[in-house]
């Protein structure tokens, strides 16, 4: 199982829906995949330094973060250029520039204590 999730990691599945997927906290996964690189032959750049695996994560976790900020600003975009759509709609089918605030304002009838207050007015 550790191993399979590590692959699955370097193909860039997102770490914490696999972790959710495992059972498994996400920094047990970062935890498997060290040690996974550490028990490795050293490559012909010499030994693996752990600072430099937590480089990796880290740009990993950047341009992740990077890709969901750029979504965020289409969602943003989107969403704005609705809002000025619907306001311009309201402006053009509005006749008098505003909706009555009253029923008087609005001419509608008055009723009850309001058409007997009227008359008293009068």
């Amino acid at each position: 199982m550790k191993q399979h999730a590590v692959e699955r990691m370097k193909l860039g599945e997102n770490v914490s829906a696999l972790a959710r997927e495992l059972g498994v906290d996400r920094t047990l996964l970062y935890l498997w995949r060290a040690r996974t690189q550490r028990g490795r032959e050293p490559g012909p750049e010499g030994p693996i330094d752990v600072r430099q695996i937590r480089i990796q994560e880290l740009e990993t976790k950047i341009a992740g973060l990077e890709g969901a900020l750029g979504r965020k600003g289409m969602e943003l975009d989107f969403f704005a250029g609705a809002l000025r759509r619907i306001a311009e709609s309201r402006q053009k089918s509005e006749n008098n520039g505003g909706t009555a605030s009253t029923r008087k304002s609005a001419g509608e009838p008055q009723r009850g204590k309001a058409k007997k207050a009227a008359k008293r007015g009068n």
